[in-house]
């Protein structure tokens, strides 16, 4: 008798053995799994295997609350119906439930691991239910499955003492959770906590990239959406330039007078010039900061065309090094440029008089600006036999709106000193 109440107690203690020790291997398991998925379905898919091995278990639900807005936020639903998850995304966020209102929401005022072995009563005073049906689906109202919950269990998910959530574990059998597995179940959830939490920061971390790349597109879009207006602008200003250029062109022909000519003649070359500024200003990369001594090349060429200048008669140089000039401030220099250029290609060098123009440009301190144009001609004289004052004030005009000064040298030619 003796014998056979040994071998009894004998057998329990190697069943409570046995049984520990699959614990314990399934904890060894988990952990190595939960170590390597960033991937929060496939974290729950395995949470959810592993405490179907020592539970009977038939439904988990996975919830995140969010503390600052007192939401609850269902994340992931798997049911023994199912061989993977049933989609939680019709179940919209739901505010903490006033006191006895709500299962989750005492569990979270508790801050603690609850069981319910009402579980169907405890369901009634819920103001917010979902059902899973026999489909295997999830449903507001109990449709009526193969089983009824009795028993259920909420484990909160933890992080440093903080509540990231809570997981659900339902049971058909009365009394299936208790004392026995409690510790058990809170270990793999705990471990489950960590691995969520770096599931969690990892999809932060995808979202983050996702919404760069999404932004880059945008940025990439409206970029180009900004190149064909740019575009379009440049082309309708050197169009309406041209049209200006050639209505004066037009009339022009009408006039014999010289002096009303000559006022034509100019007219007409600011015209066009204008428009070439505008289409080479559009065509930048950057109009923050305009390389200036690259502006100018295409610039002088084209006056030089413009008036039927040879460069083997009239030379010009630039000496124009490492300036880059704000969009408003090369507008306004390539104006005074056109201007003292084209005065002097029109009036400097007559009866075909060789000669050269000099564009000197540098930086005499951070922000401040030195520019020369000089010719070695005859002075700019008008049709009249005086100064060419007009043009003058116009440049005075532009220096002006730059807030700076100018000089102008006739000694040996013509030189106007500009600084800014």
């Amino acid at each position: 008798m003796q014998n056979i109440r040994e071998r009894e107690s004998l057998q329990s203690l190697i069943e409570v053995l046995n049984t520990r020790n699959k614990e314990l291997r399934l904890l060894y398991e988990t952990s190595r799994f939960f170590s390597t998925t960033l991937d929060i379905n496939e974290l729950y898919d395995k949470l959810f295997e592993v405490l179907r091995n020592i539970v009977d278990m038939q439904d988990m639900f996975v919830a995140r609350y969010d503390e600052p807005n007192r939401k609850i936020k269902y994340i992931y639903l798997r049911s023994v119906l199912e061989e993977k998850s049933i989609d939680v995304s019709v179940i919209p966020e739901i505010p903490l439930a006033p006191e006895g209102k709500g299962i989750l929401s005492e569990a979270i005022r508790k801050n603690d691991t609850i069981v319910i072995n009402d579980y169907q009563r405890r369901l009634q005073n819920s103001s917010v239910k979902y059902h899973v049906t026999n489909k295997g689906d999830l449903s507001e109202q109990d449709l009526g499955k193969e089983y009824v919950i009795e028993t259920a269990m909420i484990v909160p998910i933890k992080l440093n003492g903080k509540i990231l959530g809570f997981i659900t574990l339902m049971s058909k059998n009365k009394n299936e959770f208790g004392e026995s597995n409690l510790s058990w179940i809170e270990t793999v959830v705990n471990q489950a906590a960590i691995a969520n939490k770096n599931a969690i920061l990892y999809s932060e971390v995808v979202e983050d990239s996702r919404q760069k790349k999404n932004l880059e597109w945008e940025l990439k879009k409206a970029s180009g959406e900004r190149e064909a207006l740019r575009s379009e602008a440049a082309g309708r200003v050197k169009e309406n330039m041209k049209t200006i250029s050639s209505l004066l062109q037009f009339q022009s022909d009408y006039i014999k007078e010289p002096v009303y000519l000559e006022y034509f003649k100019m007219a007409k070359t600011r015209a066009h010039t204008l428009g070439l500024i505008q289409e080479k200003l559009y065509s930048l990369d950057s109009i923050n900061e305009v390389d200036f001594e690259s502006f100018l090349n295409s610039l002088i060429p084209n006056l030089y065309h413009e008036f039927g200048v040879d460069t083997n008669r009239v030379s010009a140089y630039v000496n124009v090094k490492d300036i880059s000039l704000p969009m408003d401030k090369a507008v306004t220099c390539s104006l005074i440029i056109n201007e003292l250029v084209s005065n002097a290609l029109l009036h400097s060098f007559p009866n075909k008089k060789k000669g050269n123009i000099t564009i000197d440009m540098h930086e005499e301190e951070k922000g401040k600006y030195y520019l020369a144009i000089r010719d070695n001609g005859i002075g700019v004289i008008s049709a009249r036999g005086k100064p060419h004052s007009f043009s003058m004030v116009l440049v005075g005009m532009h220096v002006k709106n730059m807030g700076g000064t100018f000089e102008v040298d006739r000694k040996n030619g013509t030189k106007v000193t500009i600084r800014f």
